[in-house]
């Protein structure tokens, strides 16, 4: 009963929203209001702001951008859409979660309804329903796997930002020596291992290994993954005392406040960490050998959707079209310091334009893109492995052959 009442006050609330007016040059025009969800809440002050100037144009048309938890997101979302409620606008995941949102017919397709043609086939891809082809969702922005340094610490510490893995370990050890934290990251929460692993990892099982583990000519337990795994183990050693019980928040802590040398993260994390007031610089995860590739992880992060039981589904596409336009993309760059996934948005920002420098060598963040469509998920079963690496209680061959396991049973 109180949740029909809560139904029933909520159906109140979007009438009296429907009926209100605003004033422009003395006319009244009725206002449509739009509830946007994301798990974005570090974005919050940007995403107001660029959704104010989407209001000045559409003065007609009332926005609010709520922020959920991000590891609950998800959870909170689906129980919303399966309930016939949620917002009008969901800010969307890419590629497996995207479709959990997509296939049970939640989101509204935007084919022929959206002009999408700014948008690349392989962008597209991370939000187009595989079993018809459709487009659901307006994609992003690209995120990509950075290892961030202090060059501070490194200076003060006679060391030259690496470049090949050797150097790397031998950056961290001598760090390790002068009583610095090579690395802030911690092994709590497993969605940082499998970022930290996407630094280092591909440039040992190589370029070509996405492809084939995705066409099933080779698995996981393959020696080119498992020796990336062994590779990347040996960093161990260079994190924090008690890693095992650091999570994000602390991570970026001990980066911010100087303790730190050197912390593995996406490109998202560069907006906060100038708000922290760090010196820091980027650079790609190190090369195998001398001359190798330092390819960079990239995806597709998410996009904008609509809810297909939206009462208010022609403002939301407006707003969505908004999402697919180039000054869409500009603010998104010059606000959040994201690539923006449609064409013409362009920034004067130098660690962007060191990031795009990066592109012309990347590789995709392989359990994200290719394994995240089925339960458990490549990543679910690579962050426990990967966690279980870090304690010392399984080997690299173990781990490797529980994520190939898992993946050819998963469901």
């Amino acid at each position: 009963r109180e949740g029909n009442m809560k139904f029933v006050n909520k159906l109140k609330k979007r009438a009296l929203l429907a009926a209100a007016a605003i004033f422009v040059g003395g006319t009244a025009i009725a206002e449509t209001q739009l509830d946007f969800w994301s798990w974005r809440q570090e974005d919050a002050e940007a995403y107001n702001s660029i959704i104010a100037e989407f209001e000045k144009a559409n003065p007609d048309i009332k926005v609010t951008y709520t922020a959920h938890e991000p590891t609950n997101y998800a959870t909170i979302l689906t129980t919303a859409l399966a309930g016939g409620s949620g917002p009008d606008i969901i800010h969307t995941r890419a590629y497996g979660a995207f479709e959990s949102m997509a296939a049970p017919g939640y989101l509204e397709s935007l084919d022929g309804k959206v002009d999408l043609s700014g948008f690349s086939f392989d962008e597209l891809l991370g939000v187009t329903l595989r079993s018809n082809g459709e487009v659901y969702s307006v994609p992003m922005a690209s995120q990509t796997i950075l290892v961030y340094y202090n060059p501070d610490i490194l200076s003060a510490n006679n060391i030259t930002p690496p470049s090949t893995w050797n150097e790397f370990k031998a950056a961290a050890s001598k760090l390790k020596s002068a009583g610095v934290v090579p690395f802030a990251n911690g092994s709590k929460d497993g969605w940082t291992m499998e970022v930290m692993a996407g630094a280092f990892m591909p440039n040992f099982y190589g370029q070509d290994f996405f492809q084939q583990v995705v066409s099933e000519k080779t698995d996981f337990e393959d020696s080119k993954f498992v020796g990336a795994m062994e590779k990347f183990a040996e960093l161990r050693e260079f994190l924090p005392q008690g890693h095992e019980g650091i999570d994000y928040a602390t991570m970026k802590q001990l980066f911010t406040s100087g303790v730190a040398g050197f912390f593995v993260g996406g490109s998202w994390e560069i907006p906060g960490f100038r708000a922290a007031g760090i010196n820091f610089d980027i650079m790609q995860g190190p090369s195998a050998e001398v001359g190798g590739k330092r390819m960079v992880a990239t995806w597709l992060d998410g996009g904008y959707a609509v809810n297909s039981a939206s009462e208010s589904k022609a403002a939301a596409l407006k707003f969505i079209e908004f999402t697919a336009s180039t000054d869409f993309g500009q603010m998104l760059t010059d606000k959040l310091a994201n690539v923006a996934a449609v064409e013409g948005a362009v920034s004067s920002d130098p660690l962007l334009a060191k990031i795009s420098g990066f592109h012309n060598e990347t590789t995709p963040y392989i359990m994200l893109v290719g394994y995240r469509f089925k339960k458990p998920t490549g990543s679910t079963l690579l962050q426990n492995g990967l966690q279980e690496l870090f304690a010392g209680s399984k080997s690299a061959t173990q781990v490797s052959k529980e994520v190939s396991d898992g993946i050819k049973n998963s469901e």
